[in-house]
């Protein structure tokens, strides 16, 4: 994995081979824990079954598949969901602008002075009648691209955008408990993927998170691949935008089988000399035959002091994305939009169930 914090490479990247992928991450949570977001805007989407078949009949026919996933938490529950992939030309990136834009949603960034921000807007309609709309809009310190600067010969980048940002957030939904007029501040996390091959071939199995406490930010990232292990964290000063602690000890355990065979851990344990980190993936709240997300409780004891702070945590099995079997799963979570939804996507009571 590469990993860097540089704003100069916040394009999309038009040269990824054809099996590539990109997306750019936005995650928050409310002050008081209540309410969450996770955003994900698609360049091309690796988790497109669509995608998946084309490639096997043509590894070098090159064609993107934009898409747009948005998940809305309250009391660690979801109450909107939405996977949406569109046709290449309903993606466009404004690059003197810095604006992304996707059928009717969009995020666009902001670089004044020493901060960086961003507005989201959020326009859907599902079949099953379900909608959001609403605004987004979050800022933070702008990061040194010397903040993190991890190189390698692997075929994955992970650029740490915004460690932590400030948000307020005002959205209309329609969702599961029916209308609700959302209106929240909190502090949240951006990143931007790119991968040059399908992530089955660059590792086995990945879980990275982060949690912002009240001096700091606690980053997260450990990922096992065919035969080694990369193993990293980082707290990071929100301040000013520096790396106070840097763990390279990790252990998991207490690995729990999910419904569809996934094997992951729910305790996280991170040291250095200074640092000891325990980390309790506790609620659920994202759960499938390749990916998992959490809710999850952090204690960090730091210089004498303990610290304590709620966070995401994810995990991902990429073999299990090409794996057939669970493709009718992925049909009725994920909308192709320029096809006929899928019976369980038009139906108001049946889609949340897949949520």
């Amino acid at each position: 994995m590469n990993i860097s914090t540089d704003l100069d490479q916040v394009s999309p990247d038009p040269n990824k081979p054809p099996s590539g992928y990109e997306w750019w991450y936005f995650d928050g949570l409310s002050m008081d824990g209540t309410y969450g977001f996770v955003v994900i805007f698609y360049h091309d989407n690796p988790f497109s079954t669509h995608k998946i078949r084309k490639l096997e009949k043509d590894p070098c026919k090159k064609e993107f598949h934009p898409a747009i996933s948005v998940s809305i938490y309250r009391n660690k529950k979801t109450i909107y969901y939405s996977f949406l992939e569109f046709k290449e030309d309903e993606f466009n990136w404004d690059k003197d602008g810095l604006k992304l834009s996707i059928q009717n949603n969009f995020f666009q960034y902001d670089l004044k002075g020493n901060r960086f921000s961003f507005e989201m807007k959020l326009d859907q309609e599902l079949a099953s009648g379900h909608k959001i709309n609403g605004t987004v809009k979050g800022s933070g310190g702008l990061s040194p691209s010397s903040l993190i600067n991890s190189e390698s010969t692997d075929q994955h980048t992970w650029n740490l955008l915004l460690p932590v940002f400030d948000f307020e957030s005002e959205l209309m939904i329609n969702g599961l408990d029916g209308k609700d007029h959302i209106m929240t501040e909190g502090k949240g996390y951006h990143d931007h993927n790119t991968g040059n091959e399908p992530m089955k071939e660059s590792f086995k199995e990945w879980y990275w998170g982060r949690y912002h406490c009240k001096d700091f930010t606690l980053i997260y990232y450990l990922m096992e691949k065919h035969g080694s292990q990369q193993l990293e964290a980082w707290m990071i000063d929100a301040e000013n935008q520096s790396v106070l602690e840097y763990l390279t000890e990790a252990d998991w355990s207490y690995k729990t089988r999910n419904w569809f065979g996934l094997n992951s851990a729910r305790k996280i344990e991170l040291n250095s000399p200074q640092v000891s980190v325990n980390i309790q993936l506790k609620d659920k709240i994202d759960d499938g035959p390749f990916y998992q997300r959490f809710i999850g409780d952090s204690i960090v004891n730091y210089n004498g002091q303990v610290y304590a702070a709620q966070g995401i945590s994810e995990y991902i099995y990429p073999e299990n994305i090409h794996n057939k079997v669970f493709w009718p799963l992925v049909h009725m979570r994920l909308r192709y939009m320029d096809q006929a939804p899928h019976w369980v996507q038009r139906s108001s009571l049946m889609y949340p169930w897949t949520w």
